[in-house]
């Protein structure tokens, strides 16, 4: 048994014991929701006696029922998958547990003593058997499902021709069934993705506005809302930034597809799941919308151009002052507000105030003036002919106009600001410019002063926290020499903790600021789990996010843990490249960088 067959066996024996208990009330529609997700799950991981079992007691349930159940009135009709469960875990019980850690390290003859225990962290490179197909044709009536062996081979080397080295776009997936959400969030990140996955309908709500996902895969059958009424809810937002979505059902009438596609989908997946058709058409949606955005030169929201766009004539800019020797100057412009005006009134809200503060600025812009916006929702002003001082005047009297005052007054929002001269004599003054103007806009943010524009620092404003959690002080200390470099591109404060009472207890994570937690799950006196618990519970700020670190063959901590909330998950052993780019993931979600 591998360890996502053991994590569905898991998951559909909890909500066995929760329906079948005598005192329990179902109603029909959350039956046929379960069984509908145990066929398309134990058919993409190559259970068959479970997907033909599902498939059959189907027919007994409507999806739109409305009869209700007492646990007593279910256990007939569902003692064929007692009774698979059953056998399931004397199987499970008999076998020995299947080994996924790495070999151990062969001795270090050269390199730095970070480097060999970084390489002491690595991670195993995935098994190249021969994946066994016996299974798939067990039953030939049953759709061909991919044996979840396929998962294993998935490596650098088994890309498909012209795959990249880096990373193959950034991935949202939306699923109940815990097991199937843990295997393709696995097959998509051994081929290169970067995958945001939840259960939760409101956390994927708002992963797809704050990372702008280049797909989204969402299941339509859901306990809490479907996948057709959150692709109806985002299609807007899907047009606008040219995001494709993937719609997933173990239905596979025509009225489903049809309606799929008449709400926007781009494309529709039957389970079960086969992994390599799963990742063929998945980088296929992520790679024409970012030949699609690449070229574009505006920014589909605000109408502003886009870095790209901005970095070009930056280029160009200075290179006629160099000649001419013209003044130069750059601004940075952030609305301090935003976040709680998205949480008060909602992400489309908050798209509308800045495409309104955006038209009010370009309306008083120069002819050649240049308007930016990059994807952290800052805007950046590059003003050939003046000097910084000029600069930050023209913004401040900008700023005071009735019609701009009146709109950052409605959504209770003030706009912080920060000039800096372009140094046309360094080696790369564009990136100069840029990072010095950022620095500029960080500090005013901390110390401000010169301007009624410029606020007060708030709580969504300040330093960024990293925390490093974990027992093991090995561990923290080559996460944080391995993470200390990211200081130079971020206001970033890195501390660490030997377990989860400590954290707690140190004033550090209460300041006001936003944080970043690197959190180990197992822990003595406070376990991880327990920390996340208590920071997504209503006591705390929502100003945590967090990267939970699980060991090997731990699926039902992984399961708990993304159902408690967690942004994001690795399993030791890791490799310190990625784990390096999944901060910086996460950081770009959290803060800005300088």
């Amino acid at each position: 048994m591998n360890k996502y067959q053991a994590l569905f066996i898991e998951q559909t024996g909890d909500n066995l014991d929760r329906i079948l208990n005598p005192v329990a009330r179902t109603d029909e529609r959350s039956v046929y929701r379960m069984l509908h997700s145990i066929k398309g799950t134990s058919g993409t991981i190559g259970l068959q006696d479970w997907y033909a079992t599902s498939l059959g007691l189907l027919e007994q349930f409507d999806e739109h029922g409305d009869r209700v159940f007492s646990g007593e009135e279910l256990t007939s009709p569902l003692s064929s998958l007692v009774r698979l469960l059953d056998e399931a875990k004397r199987v499970r019980d008999t076998e020995p547990p299947v080994d996924f850690s790495p070999q151990e390290p062969k001795p270090e003859t050269s390199g730095s003593v970070r480097e060999g225990l970084a390489k002491h962290l690595g991670r195993q490179e995935p098994s190249r058997e021969t994946p066994d197909r016996a299974q798939r044709s067990s039953a030939e009536s049953l759709p061909t499902p991919a044996a979840v062996s396929d998962v294993q081979t998935f490596d650098t080397e088994n890309k498909a021709p012209g795959a990249s080295s880096e990373s193959e776009g950034t991935v949202l997936l939306l699923d109940d069934d815990l097991g199937l959400l843990a295997l393709l969030k696995d097959i998509l990140e051994e081929r290169g993705f970067a995958v945001f996955a939840t259960p939760h309908f409101e956390k994927a709500v708002e992963w797809f506005y704050e990372m702008r996902p280049d797909c989204a895969v969402l299941d339509v059958l859901l306990p809490e809302q479907s996948g057709f009424e959150l692709l109806e809810g985002l299609r807007e937002l899907c047009d606008r930034y040219m995001i494709p979505v993937v719609l997933m059902t173990g239905k596979t009438d025509s009225a489903t597809r049809i309606r799929a596609y008449a709400g926007g989908a781009d494309d529709f997946l039957t389970k079960p799941i086969d992994p390599e058709e799963f990742v063929v058409r998945i980088r296929r949606l992520t790679r024409r919308r970012r030949r699609l955005t690449g070229q574009l030169l505006l920014d589909q929201t605000t109408g502003a151009y886009g870095m790209p766009f901005l970095e070009r004539e930056l280029g160009r800019e200075v290179a006629l002052a160099r000649d001419s020797g013209e003044r130069l100057s750059i601004a940075a412009i952030e609305l301090d507000g935003l976040r709680h005006l998205n949480e008060r009134q909602g992400y489309r809200e908050g798209d509308r105030m800045l495409k309104r503060f955006s038209d009010e600025i370009r309306r008083r812009l120069n002819p050649r003036d240049i308007w930016a916006r990059d994807r952290a929702n800052r805007f950046f002003l590059m003003q050939p002919g003046l000097r910084e001082a000029q600069s930050r005047e023209f913004i401040q009297r900008v700023l005071q106009e009735e019609e701009l005052q009146t709109l950052l007054r409605e959504g209770e929002i003030k706009a912080v600001h920060a000039s800096s001269d372009v140094d046309t004599d360094k080696e790369s003054p564009q990136h100069s410019a840029l990072t010095e103007v950022s620095r500029a806009l960080e500090a005013m943010k901390i110390h401000p002063g010169g301007g009624e524009a410029v606020p007060e620092p708030s709580a969504e404003s300040r330093q960024l926290r990293l925390g490093i959690i974990d027992d093991d002080p090995l561990i923290r200390m080559i996460l944080e020499r391995q993470l200390v470099s990211l200081e130079t591109e971020y206001d970033l404060d890195i501390r660490s903790f030997s377990d989860g009472e400590e954290f707690l207890s140190d004033p550090w994570h209460i300041g006001g600021f936003r944080y970043l937690l690197i959190l180990d799950r197992m822990m003595p006196r406070m376990n991880g789990m327990e920390v996340l618990s208590r920071l997504r519970s209503n006591r705390y700020p929502q100003v945590y996010t967090v990267l939970m670190l699980t060991g090997v063959g731990d699926e039902r901590g992984i399961a708990e843990a993304i159902q408690t909330g967690t942004d994001d998950y690795m399993t030791k052993p890791f490799s310190m490249v990625e784990l390096e780019a999944r901060v910086r993931r996460l950081l770009g979600k959290v803060g800005s960088p300088l």
